[in-house]
């Protein structure tokens, strides 16, 4: 990673980010807290037209991202998701398809966006050669993914342990892997090789969520998809913090006093990269 730029978000950033993110997320913190950081780290780049977004989801994050762009193609692999996305008006097209078989002919795109969907993918090796086949030679990739800090600083099967009960915590770290179909949560440097083998350079990494960050929003996040008899927990979370209107404001003060205790910037349970296809 010595020859990559790496870049440092600062807290004005990210609360910028929360600020615009809070607006489509605000009764659901985890949520929030990822995407402010995403979103800070986006703002540092521009996607060139035609885009194809790997993994799309339902379009609304991508258009408060980039509201201008119009050439733009969606894949997911959920069909009632890209039902959802066809009708957002985001997407020219969007294709119902696993990401290691895109039916997309190459060099099509002269950009490309998956935002953390790569760790949730099977066949990770397949997936970077077939979206480095589609972009013309120096295209850009854009993406964010999660590293293998994502685990090591879950905090809430962490409590459990120390309280105990290591079955228990141990079972609740695998719901929580399995209900992500977490299988990459790689360290940057096994990320940034895979990309080289897939046949791009990497031009810039941004750690994004530091320690104490991230381990508020894993203890959020962890807290939100305990499972219920029905559903899970952040099924009742939600509708309480509804009836609290000021939530979303008083939500950013305690972001900003996180993000004051942070210590190291350079580390973090999430990365955004941006690479290109080479020649």
């Amino acid at each position: 990673m010595n020859n990559i730029k790496q870049v440092l978000l600062s807290a004005e950033e990210v609360l910028k980010g929360y600020d615009a993110v809070s607006q489509l997320y605000p009764y659901v913190p985890p949520m929030s807290m990822w995407r402010a950081w995403e979103y800070a780290a986006y703002q540092r780049y521009q996607l060139m037209e035609p885009v194809l977004d790997i993994g799309c989801g339902d379009g609304q994050y991508f258009r408060l991202i980039w509201p201008e762009l119009k050439e733009v193609v969606g894949v997911d692999i959920n069909p009632s998701v890209a039902d959802v996305a066809r009708k957002s008006g985001v997407y020219s097209e969007v294709h119902v398809m696993p990401a290691d078989r895109l039916a997309l002919s190459g060099g099509s795109f002269a950009s490309a966006f998956a935002n953390c969907s790569l760790e949730h993918m099977d066949n990770l090796s397949e997936v970077l050669r077939g979206i480095s086949h589609r972009l013309r030679p120096g295209g850009q990739f854009l993406l964010s993914v999660v590293t293998d800090k994502f685990l090591e600083w879950s905090t809430l099967p962490l409590l459990i342990d120390k309280m105990g009960d290591t079955q228990r915590a141990q079972m609740l770290l695998n719901e929580y892997k399995a209900y992500h179909h977490l299988v990459n949560p790689l360290p940057p440097e096994v990320w940034i090789k895979s990309f080289e083998n897939a046949g791009f350079e990497v031009i810039e990494h941004i750690p994004i969520l530091p320690e104490m960050t991230s381990r508020l929003f894993l203890f959020l996040d962890n807290l939100w998809h305990v499972p219920r008899p029905i559903g899970e927990l952040g099924d009742d979370l939600f509708p309480y913090l509804m009836r609290l209107p000021s939530f979303p404001l008083a939500f950013r003060q305690i972001l900003t006093g996180v993000l004051e205790m942070e210590q190291d910037w350079s580390l973090g349970s999430g990365a955004v990269f941006c690479v290109r296809r080479l020649k």
